[in-house]
């Protein structure tokens, strides 16, 4: 995917260099440039290689700048953020990029963006400890995804549906050390999720696994188990280097309560995929 995605980058890059078109024409070139260029940075960061990553977000959001397309450098601006917390230990500097997409767009944004923004605001908050702000940015995506209006959205919002803020927000929650609530989210957010969404299936599983495993009212090992199963069944359909990731988290939560015959055998099964 990642390899497909990078020619097709390539291939728009030198039309853009070689070729004459009117500033119509070369709006919409730019306009693709930064899809693919956003497309490719996710799909790098997913495999490994988060240089390769910020290169191809730094071209993108100069391109969706070309086009003066706010929106999707704003868009742009979140994938970094998400690097940047997730991947790179920077969680102060995705809460600037983050605020940087809001008022760089603001008064142009449809609540399918603002609830993508406040979500990423949100996850930044969770890698801060910061309960207040992360809570209070759940709260502003969930009321935004309420809102939504699929007929004004670019397609690269095709993702942002109560399902996904629902399930973001449990795995912030889970972040924040609250996981009754964290469950509750994810919960909801699994029975809502569209079946052909393999990868966010395994994100939320795999956390849902993982909050069970925590000390709090709704712990359940055996239920946890099952889940971590289902989450090998999904990875191993995936070439994701972050769903390994998060398998690997879990198989370190269940990896104290090894005295469970169960869960010897979820820790023999996910021990090669997370070693790999």
């Amino acid at each position: 995917m990642l390899a497909l995605a990078r020619q097709e980058f390539g291939w728009v890059a030198r039309l853009l260099d070689q070729a004459s078109y009117d500033g119509r024409t070369g709006r919409a070139l730019h306009v693709v440039l930064a899809e693919l260029g956003q497309f490719c940075g996710w799909s790098a960061c997913d495999t490994g290689y988060n240089g390769l990553a910020q290169r191809f977000y730094v071209a993108a959001l100069r391109a969706a700048h070309s086009a003066d397309d706010r929106p999707l450098g704003a868009y742009i601006l979140a994938s970094m953020a998400s690097q940047a917390a997730r991947y790179d230990g920077r969680p102060a500097d995705a809460v600037t990029l983050i605020e940087t997409a809001l008022a760089g767009t603001r008064g142009g944004q449809t609540p399918a963006l603002l609830a993508q923004l406040y979500m990423r605001h949100a996850y930044a908050f969770a890698f801060l400890r910061d309960t207040s702000a992360c809570t209070a940015a759940i709260s502003q995506a969930r009321t935004q995804v309420e809102a939504l209006t699929p007929d004004d959205d670019p397609p690269w919002l095709y993702w942002v549906n109560p399902a996904a803020i629902t399930g973001n927000a449990g795995v912030c929650l889970l972040r924040l050390g609250q996981p009754d609530h964290a469950i509750a989210m994810l919960t909801e957010s699994i029975a809502q999720l569209d079946e052909s969404f393999v990868r966010d299936r395994q994100f939320y599983v795999t956390h849902l696994a993982s909050a069970l495993t925590r000390p709090g009212k709704q712990r359940d090992l055996h239920v946890a188990i099952g889940l971590g199963m289902e989450s090998i069944d999904l990875v191993e359909s995936l070439d994701s280097i972050t769903g390994l990731g998060y398998l690997g988290d879990l198989y370190h939560d269940l990896k104290p309560h090894a005295i469970v015959p169960a869960v010897r055998d979820f820790l023999d099964r996910a021990r090669g995929l997370v070693a790999a």
